[in-house]
Order: C-alpha cells, then structure tokens, then sequence
C-alpha cells in the first residue's frame, strides 16, 4: 500500500471521548510514518490555539495541522492557507442572514483568530458547553461589532436536526457561504471554497499527492466527502451507519481503544516502540 498522506479527523476519531489522546503511542505511529515519508494531517473544526494546546508535545515536520473546518492550514506551526472570512460575509451573516426565522433562535458563535465571540446573555449552559471547544469565548453585547478575523461562524442546532440545518442553510446561502454539520449539535459556516476535502486536496496538490495515496478516517458527517475521496478511507467503529457507508472499511475498534493509531499500524505494517 504507497500511502503518502494520512487525514484523520478528531473528536470521535483520533481523540477519545474525554479530548484526550494515547500520547506514547502517537508519538511511535508519527515517527514511524516520517521515516516512510508519510504525511498525517489533523482535520478539525476546532480552533487551531485549541489544536496546538492539544498537540504541543508531538509537533513534527511531517504533522500538518487543518483546523476551523479548513479555514486554516499550518505547517510546523506556520499558517500556509487563510480561508477566512470577510468583513463582508461576516456583517451579511449577523445583520442580515441571522434574521432569518430558521436562525433567529440559535446559539451563534464567530470562531476568530484570537478569540472566540457570542451574544451576551447566552444560556450558561451553552457556554459551559462551548468553553470546552472555543478558546478565549467572549460574551459581546453586538456581534456586528467583532474586529477579529473570522474563520468560521458555528451555529448550534437541536439534536438530530443537523442535517436539515445545513441543507436549509446550503438553499439559503445559494452557493456564497458553505455550512457543514459538524457533529455534536453543531452547524458550522465558512467561505464557500473552504472544507476538509478543500484542505486536504490543497495539502496534496502541494506535495503532489494522488487520491490514491491517501488514507482519510473520520466518524461525522462533515468526513463524508473526504473518506469518498481518499482510495483507502476507514469510518470509525463508533460512526453512524450513513459514515460507515461513505468508506471503504470501518475500524474494528472505535475511538475510545484508538481506533485509529492501530489501523494505521497494521494497515502499514508498522511494529516495535
């Protein structure tokens, strides 16, 4: 199998239930896969100072870092791409499209580059849920007023109702902004040339890699284009039936047992410590 690119997702992929991750071994898969030449690329709708904080002991050359969704890619530690979005798009959406009576009773978030934004008043226990996965979030009496530069704009949404959301949201937007169902009662909103398969086919392009050098793993909706593109994609044990569906193989093990790490290994034969 010449495997030269490796995209995993996160949260209920590589990572266990608790964000947490087996350190010892990550870092002997990570070695392993740079002395094969093989790239792993992080997916996330996460931010990246929440992704760096996660990952700080293990950065590596070959370790690629794609986070809001794929509005940012970095590469030892260094931005490469910006799929940000404009103070066009972003005024459109909190003036002008949040007004829209599918949307005038959600929990929005503006995920920036230094911080993240809501409106004051949010229930608390939406923000204690929110803290867990948006650095610095801040409570601002006017959205409108927000000068960071904003990668993504997350919108929550009842359980279940995620995909209605996004195609209610995809009709709306007709092609100007893209949401995508980020799992875990989460829509979220970026720049329409922006995704994980964007990211991930802008990192192989950069080290020309083919489809058919790629192996994607993932468990939410918003992993189904890049598993039905990479020729060696694994939903996790823990997806749903409709991820499952999308790729070529489901894991024997789901994320809690590191789902992931291990497929890697056997699928490339990688062995020792």
């Amino acid at each position: 199998m010449a495997i030269k690119l490796i995209a995993t997702d996160l949260n209920g992929t590589l990572l266990h239930n608790d964000q947490t991750f087996n350190l010892p071994l990550f870092k002997q898969t990570l070695q392993a896969l740079g002395q094969r030449g093989v790239q792993l690329v992080l997916s996330s709708g996460n931010q990246f100072t929440h992704l760096e904080k996660l990952f700080h002991e293990v950065m590596a050359d070959n370790l690629a870092i794609v986070a809001e969704n794929g509005a940012s890619i970095y590469l030892q530690g260094q931005q490469v791409f910006d799929g940000s979005l404009s103070d066009e798009q972003v005024h459109q959406f909190v003036t002008v499209d949040r007004q829209q009576d599918f949307l005038k009773s959600a929990y929005v978030i503006l995920v920036g580059q230094k911080g993240s934004y809501t409106e004051t008043g949010a229930p608390q226990v939406l923000i204690d849920a929110a803290e867990k996965f948006y650095d610095n979030l801040q409570q601002v009496p006017d959205l409108s007023a927000v000068t960071d530069r904003i990668k993504k704009i997350s919108i929550s949404t009842a359980p279940g109702q995620g995909a209605k959301l996004v195609a209610d949201l995809n009709t709306y937007f007709g092609g100007r902004l893209r949401a995508h169902d980020s799992g875990y009662g989460v829509v979220d909103v970026v720049a329409a040339n922006v995704g994980k398969l964007p990211a991930v086919q802008w990192l192989a392009d950069r080290w020309q890699i083919t489809a058919d050098e790629v192996m994607a793993f993932g468990d939410g909706a918003n992993d189904v284009p890049l598993l039905k593109f990479a020729h060696h994609s694994w939903a996790m044990r823990n997806a749903p039936a409709s991820v499952q569906a999308a790729a070529s193989r489901v894991t024997s093990v789901d994320n809690e047992h590191d789902g992931v790490l291990t497929t890697i290994r056997a699928a490339l034969m990688v062995t020792g410590d």
